[in-house]
């Protein structure tokens, strides 16, 4: 179990539980430093922040944005920037906005190939979170159309796939500055996604400025750790590590914490984030 984990999802956005219980689970698991990192959303920051403060975690402000690279889908992390700066809550307000568009075409095209379910089932299972693709997932469950979340994105929301709709999204570099502007850092998250190229495509988001890439991630094996190390070194790259937790239970989730994060890379992170000057939670709030 490491003590650190920089990627984990709420009902802020995609994730299955509370942002509180994010935490607890967090600290009875043995984590003591950690970033909450939902989907274009801040919004469960601040009930996380009561719940680390209480716990004693060290919590680092968050987020997860997916950006288009050509044709790849690329997901940011952001850490330690400005929670309450207004023109990042402007924008994010317009990204979930392309969420809500997004998830009514998809509901018309699972309608089209005899799956109906209806858009307001899907904004209940979302409840005040940012909605989203896993959200659908269980509406099509629930209705008996497939079997598990994960065989929902296999056979139709996953990338590529008959319902997966492109949104409006910013292009890395925006992203990029945007985060820099109020003050965070910023790591390429589970960059294998990316396609088999995404060695060219990390070096590309390095030249835009890119801070980090996501290492120790929950199910790489050790060549793939060697691999994002060797590309870290040579691009001058800092090292993160996540489980992205959802709770969904998908067959390779993982439980919190439950990374290949050794310790030491965990205090060589926080360090990066402490010269950065960046907001690393140990602040007075």
């Amino acid at each position: 179990m490491t003590k650190g984990d920089f990627h984990l999802h709420s009902t802020a956005s995609d994730g299955v539980y509370s942002p509180t219980w994010v935490m607890e689970t967090a600290a009875a698991r043995g984590v003591r430093a950690l970033s909450l990192t939902d989907h274009d959303t801040t919004d469960g920051l601040a009930e996380a922040r009561r719940a680390a403060d209480r716990l004693g975690l060290q919590l680092i402000p968050g987020i997860e944005l997916s950006t288009d690279l050509a044709k790849a889908d690329v997901h940011l992390l952001g850490y330690g920037f400005d929670v309450q700066a207004k023109r990042l809550q402007d924008f994010l307000r317009w990204q979930r906005e392309g969420r809500l568009d997004r998830v009514h075409t998809i509901v018309r095209i699972l309608r089209e190939n005899g799956m109906p379910i209806e858009v307001e089932r899907v904004l209940e299972i979302a409840g005040e979170a940012t909605v989203g693709r896993p959200h659908v997932a269980r509406a099509l469950v629930e209705q008996g159309h497939v079997k598990s979340v994960q065989e929902a994105f296999d056979l139709w929301l996953g990338n590529g796939k008959p319902a997966d709709v492109n949104r409006e999204k910013l292009v890395p570099i925006d992203a990029i500055q945007m985060i820099h502007d109020h003050g965070g850092v910023v790591f390429v998250a589970h960059a294998v996604f990316i396609g088999e190229d995404y060695p060219e495509a990390v070096e590309q988001l390095a030249r835009w400025g890119l801070d980090g890439i996501e290492t120790y991630y929950k199910h790489y094996d050790a060549e793939t750790i060697r691999t994002h190390e060797q590309i870290a070194a040579r691009l001058g790259l800092a090292k993160s590590g996540g489980s992205d937790y959802h709770g969904l239970g998908n067959p390779d989730d993982r439980e919190i914490g439950d990374i290949p994060f050794p310790d030491e890379q965990v205090d060589a992170f926080l360090a990066y984030l402490d010269r950065q000057g960046v907001d690393t939670g140990k602040q007075v709030h």
